[in-house]
């Protein structure tokens, strides 16, 4: 009988993994099952047997297979990603390197696994440079020697010191940017349809971050930062949406490192000197906090860290006021201000436990007002739950405390997508499934937004910046279903995440709220207006019209992308007609201030001299220009002066003295706003020019008109500068004999930081002053930032007016204001 020594059996039964499988094997097999181990076994023996003897070459420094074991590593350890997602990971770089047909792996590991690696191969068609960067980078940590003789980012040709090079750098860098906004376009699309394809794009990004941040590295630090940016504004964000705390974390501080290594340095000398420091109170805390869990028969894990380097660096800035100067920032830095610089975490074992041990820490320690958080009654939108509290600890000291089950923490360690399979859909999913789902759809949803609106790669990039991963506040419907949008969002905003059609027809809103009596069981209901910016938790209705319909003004409300799309949408189908709408409304007030005839009096003939006077198609080609802000209504209101003016009883002797040039008139009525001595004389008729709008103590002049008296102009008028030319002897000196209560007309222009509300606020100042507006309109700039505010006033002196003025420089955001003289261009 021949005895088998059960070592040599054993070698026989188990094959002779490498030690990178070992140690994924063992991370797996924590939290698959027995079949889904196997099917990453499966994938393992694929792709081993594809890529054998397979080694490193210019193009791809890292064996394939050695590069699928790292990047599957990171998507076990750090997010506990399913079976088809490990199997497609341990299989993707054998396909990309053309070693493994994607139908063999379809028939090998099924369909699910296939269909992942095919979506990475669409999505990174265009990241071939970068995925070169990531392994181009572990040759240089492996063998330094080498890296020397590898070619740089991408594999060019070009020498990164040669001038022809840096003359390309900006067209390199452009051509970067557009290729990663396709990508993160691309990315988005394949996310919606399976999220693990946007986890294992997670984990080949934090891979090439580590290798990219290891000090031998010897790459193109350029093409680094647009790495590191890229990671910090799309990557790190999203792991932290999609609730992947740890992968947000090494994500932020990689490329904090990579982005300010100033500051980061310096943050880690404080972090190291802190931890240090409160090591031993941590130790106390953790050991109080264990006794007295255990005193009230709680079963519970105790930990206590200190914030990583992104995030206290964060709260620094944020205490210290931000500031481009690092020694500013560090003599401004108070760590006495950062309330949450230490963490504790009690995991217990169910949700009623949270709460005990909460009220027994309260007992314990007094908390901070206005710190408590409860997101497990109201989890974040990436299914995030926990109790939170600050409070005064061992020795009054500020510190956090988080309490979570064991569960809850592991869907905020690795993630909603931890939970999440195909069969896990329905009445019978998980809340974290749900939670997760829910986003998705949302996000399909969105996206469809902006692909109607015809968005580029580069404006889907801003607005996943903006809209996506700002920070959010959660509304509520009146029938209870949760709405997140980013922080400053309106009614409009809620109103299109609704629906279009209710986003198009929206009138106002109706906040819903506790009537704030302390007893919370009775619920008031208040309107608000269109640019009311909502609040976190609040129960919105909106209230619809049929007639009402956006105009240009509500993209100065709408705070999300997709809302402003959605308006642009609507006003590029109805624009004209609304436009013309706006235009006759502000031409007939132009007119009316003018003291000229109304629209009715505009002829055919009227409409046709003027139209040909401006070089303009038709009159409705006026009117939607002034419509649409790109015409003030007071030029059309001078040409059609001018016209009825030619048009009048001594039309025939105005055209042979040239009278057509005297036109701007204006008011109906005699200007007794202020006595006139013309020529030493007073009591002549006169009136006030309409295009330069005088006032007392204004330098002005006469223009003697045929058959409507003294027209009086301010001396700096244009119009004066051209009549003085022809008609000269026409001109006659007029003087301010004193001051009466009549009113006057004073255009007025307002420079202001552009932001919601700031035309209300404008108008309710000039109300409660006691001056009437008689005309309003604005233009924003063109990068946003600053607001022209143009406002026809009627007052009854100059007191009044210089008092108003005080009063609108300190209007909130407002720059400046001043007459308007038109002088500008």
């Amino acid at each position: 009988m021949i005895m088998i020594d059960s070592s040599v059996e054993q070698q026989f039964v188990e094959p002779p993994y490498p030690p990178a499988m070992k140690q994924l094997l063992a991370l797996v097999n924590q939290y698959m099952t027995l079949a889904e181990v196997d099917l990453v076994v499966k994938a393992f023996q694929l792709s081993s047997e594809a890529c054998g003897g397979v080694t490193g070459t210019s193009a791809r420094p890292i064996p394939p297979l050695e590069h699928a074991l790292a990047v599957t590593t990171i998507m076990a350890r750090m997010m506990h990603v399913d079976a088809i997602g490990i199997a497609a990971g341990l299989v993707y770089e054998a396909v990309d390197a053309e070693l493994l047909l994607p139908e063999q792996v379809e028939y090998t590991l099924g369909v699910p696994t296939a269909r992942v690696v095919e979506s990475m191969l669409r999505l990174n068609i265009l990241e071939r440079k970068k995925q070169n960067a990531a392994t181009g980078a572990m040759l240089a940590v492996q063998n330094p020697q080498l890296s020397s003789s590898k070619k740089s980012y991408g594999e060019r040709d070009d020498d990164i010191t040669s001038p022809s090079f840096e003359n390309k750098k900006p067209r390199v860098r452009e051509a970067m940017r557009r290729q990663q906004a396709e990508t993160v376009r691309k990315m988005f699309v394949a996310m919606a349809d399976d999220p693990r394809v946007v986890l294992l794009k997670l984990a080949y990004r934090l891979h090439a971050m580590r290798l990219m941040c290891d000090p031998s590295y010897q790459g193109d630090a350029q093409e680094l930062m647009t790495l590191a940016e890229e990671s910090r504004e799309i990557y790190a964000p999203l792991a932290g949406r999609l609730g992947m705390s740890r992968v947000e974390s090494e994500l932020q501080d990689l490329a904090f490192q990579v982005l300010e290594p100033d500051r980061y340095l310096w943050v880690r000398n404080l972090l190291d000197i802190e931890t240090r420091q409160w090591r031993s109170y941590v130790d106390r805390v953790c050991e109080r906090l264990r006794t007295e869990m255990a005193s009230i028969g709680v079963k519970a894990d105790i930990s206590g860290r200190v914030k990583h380097a992104y995030s206290f660096y964060k709260k620094i800035a944020r205490t210290a006021g931000d500031t481009e100067d690092l020694e500013h920032l560090k003599a401004a830095a108070d760590l006495s201000q950062i309330h949450d610089l230490l963490a504790f975490r009690i995991l217990v074992d169910t949700t009623t436990d949270c709460y005990v041990a909460l009220g027994h820490v309260h007992s314990l320690w007094r908390p901070k007002e206005g710190r408590i958080k409860d997101f497990i009654a109201n989890p974040k939108p990436n299914g995030y739950s926990a109790l939170h509290t600050t409070v005064f600890c061992l020795d009054d000291q500020l510190v956090e405390i988080q309490i979570r089950t064991h569960e809850m923490h592991e869907t905020a360690e690795y993630g909603v997508a931890m939970h999440w399979h195909y069969k896990d859909v329905g009445d019978n999913a998980s809340a974290s499934a749900k939670e997760l789902l829910t986003w998705l759809r949302q996000l399909t949803e969105w996206q469809q937004d902006l692909r109607i609106a015809n968005t580029s790669d580069t404006e889907f990039v801003e607005a996943v910046k903006d809209d996506i991963f700002q920070e959010q506040i959660f509304v509520l419907t009146p029938k209870g279903e949760v709405k997140d949008l980013p922080v400053g969002s309106t009614p409009l905003d809620f109103a299109y995440r609704i629906h279009s059609k209710v986003g198009d027809h929206c009138a106002g809103a109706r906040i819903i709220a506790s009537d704030g009596d302390g007893n919370g069981d009775r619920l008031i209901s208040r309107m608000v207006s269109l640019d009311y910016e909502l609040k976190n938790g609040e129960i919105v209705d909106i209230v619809t019209s049929r007639s009402a319909h956006p105009t240009r003004d509500w993209l100065n409300f709408a705070r999300t992308t997709a809302a402003r799309n959605k308006i642009r949408r609507y006003l590029k189908l109805n624009e004209r007609p609304i436009n013309i709408q706006i235009g006759e409304e502000r031409l007939e007030r132009e007119l009316k201030a003018a003291g000229a005839r109304g629209p009715d009096a505009i002829t055919e003939d009227a409409e046709n001299w003027v139209c040909s006077s401006m070089h303009a198609d038709s009159f409705e080609d006026l009117l939607a220009a002034i419509g649409s802000d790109d015409m003030r209504p007071r030029a059309v209101v001078v040409k059609l002066l001018e016209y009825w003016q030619r048009e009048s009883k001594d039309s025939k002797e105005a055209k042979e003295s040239g009278d057509a040039l005297a036109l701007p008139v204006v008011s109906a009525k005699q200007a007794p706003a202020a006595q006139l001595e013309v020529a030493g004389v007073s009591g002549l008729l006169t009136r006030l020019a309409n295009c330069c709008y005088p006032l007392p103590d204004d330098n002005i002049v006469g223009f003697i008109s045929r058959g409507k008296g003294v027209i009086v102009h301010r001396s700096d008028c244009r119009n004066i500068a051209r009549l003085g030319e022809q008609d000269r002897e026409r001109l006659i000196h007029v003087n301010w004999a004193g001051m009466s209560q009549q009113p006057y007309h004073a255009p007025i222009v307002i420079t202001a930081h552009d932001r919601t509300g700031m035309i209300r606020d404008v108008a309710t100042v000039v109300s409660d002053s006691g001056a009437n507006l008689m005309s309003i309109n604005s233009s924003v700039s063109a990068n946003h930032q600053t607001v022209v505010i143009m406002a026809t006033l009627e007052i009854a002196d100059l007191d009044q007016m210089h008092r108003l003025f005080v009063k609108l420089e300190k209007v909130k955001g407002v720059i400046h204001v001043a007459r308007d003289l038109g002088q500008r261009k």
